[in-house]
């Protein structure tokens, strides 16, 4: 029950810009075309029959009753309205459609109904013709008598009414919007908001990271969100180890261009600078980056030590330094057509428990393949303690993150929490504003120490914002 109570919050935050356009655009395009329609005024006389034939008052009410709906039909005949038609030079089939005949239930009064863009000529129709029956029926008929009360001219127009269409149309308005929503989450399987990753597919938030214009990266305003997004990533990752004590770490997402390496690269920086002996590992073995993006040569990998034999493999795996002394990245390597296969060999499981085993390092961070599209990634799954998975938030289908799930549950690595990169969603508006205000504050206070951040591009794209990391990472350790 709270999950759909949930989801229903969700979707109206979604979709409330809709709901408010399809309501103003409607109701304000019904109330303008109403006040550009010419006003009908309608005039009503009312006709009451009586008969005397009987001294008992019931039987003649009784009378009257049973032959009411007759003499509503004979209203609109054209022996009644012919002499008025003449007389206003008018057809009747050009009046006919002005009139309207109401039988009054239960009572023995006929009302009869003239609308036309004169209010003077609807209350003379109305009159004229109530008189015409009149004489029609006391000459025709005899029976009943028909007494008239005349209409009188009316003042406001019956239609149209522009308030009242205007608000029909805003009713219109919002079942189109609301029909159009349907449609769209029939169709459209992306994630609504933070609560349905974690309510729908069960799975822990570890950060969050906004969305990024071309002109936000070189926005240094933007940094501070940025940097405390791969702070709380870091931090929690630290304490998750000290709760569970673990050391392979693999950050993966469920297809291509969703912020991976990105992500791994900065975790990596982060746990680094806090005194963590890391070694990032590109373990992209089809599409690798990192040596790319740190400006490392790649002549020599992981695929390099996969491939030699064990006995050089210690001299490979010890990657290679940069500007964090704590921080060392072993590259790709050669790039394989079939490096599924060298993964599940015997040598692979003894590399990732040398890793595993190595005294060198606290972590050994993996940057990986997607998880859907090739068989790599699982297979490095099922060698590693912990998993990171990094999901883009303007794209990624619900499916899509219900099935990396499963696959990731199967291989038996732990999941240990999602990285919502590229997020769009308002709750991250009052984060960013805190961030900006501290950042601003401290401008004018005191110096600030900066970090080296990557930023969280679709395709990994690196931006260096400071190239102190080594004195700062000295500064840290005499603390």
């Amino acid at each position: 029950m709270h999950s759909s109570l949930s989801r229903y919050i969700l979707l109206a935050k979604r979709w409330m810009w809709m709901i408010l356009l399809g309501v103003v655009i409607c109701g304000s395009i019904t109330y303008v075309i109403t006040k550009l329609i010419h006003p009908v005024y309608q005039a009503s006389a009312l006709l009451v029959l009586t008969v005397t034939t009987s001294p008992s008052t019931y039987d003649n009410t009784s009378a009257v009753l049973e032959v009411l709906p007759t003499y509503a039909q004979l209203l609109n005949t054209p022996q009644v309205l012919n002499p008025v038609a003449k007389k206003y030079g008018l057809t009747i089939k050009q009046l006919q459609p002005m009139i309207t005949v109401k039988p009054q239930s239960n009572t023995e009064n006929i009302e009869l109904d003239v609308q036309s863009s004169s209010p003077r000529l609807a209350a003379q129709l109305a009159n004229e013709i109530s008189q015409s029956f009149a004489q029609f029926s006391s000459t025709q008929l005899g029976v009943v008598q028909v007494h008239v009360l005349d209409a009188v001219t009316p003042t406001d127009a019956v239609q149209p009414k522009p308030s009242l269409d205007a608000a029909i149309g805003a009713g219109v308005g919002l079942g189109l919007a609301l029909a159009l929503i349907i449609l769209f989450e029939w169709t459209d399987d992306h994630l609504i908001g933070l609560e349905e990753i974690q309510e729908r597919f069960e799975l822990d938030i570890v950060t969050i990271i906004p969305e990024l214009s071309r002109r936000h990266l070189k926005d240094t305003e933007e940094a501070p969100a940025l940097a405390e997004a791969s702070r709380i990533l870091s931090a929690k990752v630290n304490a998750a180890q000290a709760a569970h004590p673990f050391k392979l770490v693999m950050v993966t997402s469920a297809v291509a261009g969703e912020g991976k390496s990105t992500v791994a690269a900065n975790l990596a920086s982060f746990l680094a600078i806090t005194g963590r002996r890391v070694l990032l590992v590109d373990a992209n073995l089809r599409y690798p980056t990192l040596d790319q993006h740190f400006q490392l040569n790649n002549h020599q990998g992981l695929t390099d030590a996969l491939l030699e034999m064990w006995t050089h493999i210690e001299v490979d795996l010890e990657g290679q330094a940069t500007e964090i002394p704590s921080l060392r990245v072993l590259t790709a390597g050669v790039v394989l057509s079939n490096p599924s296969e060298l993964l599940q060999s015997q040598l692979a499981k003894k590399l990732f428990e040398h890793f595993r085993n190595s005294k060198q390092f606290d972590y050994v961070i993996f940057d990986t393949s997607p998880v859907l599209p090739i068989a790599d990634t699982q297979i490095i799954a099922s060698y590693v303690d912990t998993t990171i998975l990094v999901i883009d938030a303007s794209k990624t289908p619900r499916k899509i993150i219900a099935r990396t799930k499963e696959v990731l549950n199967k291989t038996g690595t732990t999941l240990l929490g999602v990285v919502i990169n590229k997020s769009y969603w308002s709750e991250y508006g009052d984060i960013r504003e805190y961030l900006n205000s501290i950042q601003r504050y401290r401008s004018k206070a005191i110096p600030t120490m900066t970090t080296p951040l990557h930023s969280a591009s679709a395709k990994g794209t690196f931006t260096t914002f400071a190239q102190n990391a080594n004195s700062r990472q000295q500064e840290f350790a005499s603390k």
